[in-house]
């Protein structure tokens, strides 16, 4: 299931996060520990990692009760994600159809992959480099043959 992904762009009246959730979703994908400038082009990336985080998730379909992890995320991770599956306008994506988006989850294995792909661009951003308008990386999503599934939402 790999293959080239580009992130969807957003313009600023298609943003549906303010900062701070915009903050949480970075948190979500890369864990990061610092406070991120906030500007258009990363609340844009922020929205195009998770339309992608989504979209993935749904690709390989979720086994909810019997793989789902007792550890739960964080309080805020799942009420970003309940808020986009609300706003988010169904045309964004491939593989998430509009009732999947009313009870939105994404797979920890799919964040994990999204992450390692994209941190390129995010630490181009804080070394305030010139950006690529598209945001684009080869993923390769393995879903992991042992131990428990975390899904977050």
């Amino acid at each position: 299931m790999g293959k080239y992904r580009q992130l969807s762009q957003f313009s600023s009246e298609e943003q549906l996060f303010n900062e701070q959730e915009n903050r949480i979703v970075l948190k979500l994908i890369f864990k990061p520990a610092d406070p991120l400038p906030m500007d258009d082009y990363l609340k844009s990336f922020a929205q195009g990692l998770l339309v992608e985080a989504i979209d993935a998730s749904y690709t390989v379909g979720y086994i909810e009760a019997v793989f789902r992890s007792t550890t739960n995320p964080t309080k805020g991770a799942i009420e970003v994600l309940k808020k986009f599956g609300r706003k988010a306008i169904k045309h964004w994506f491939t593989h998430a159809l509009a009732h999947d988006l009313q009870n939105v989850k994404v797979y920890d294995f799919i964040r994990e992959h999204i992450a390692l792909a994209f941190r390129s661009q995010l630490r181009d951003f804080l070394a305030n480099l010139e950006f690529d308008e598209s945001q684009a990386a080869f993923i390769v999503y393995k879903m992991p043959t042992q131990g428990q599934i975390k899904v977050w939402g």
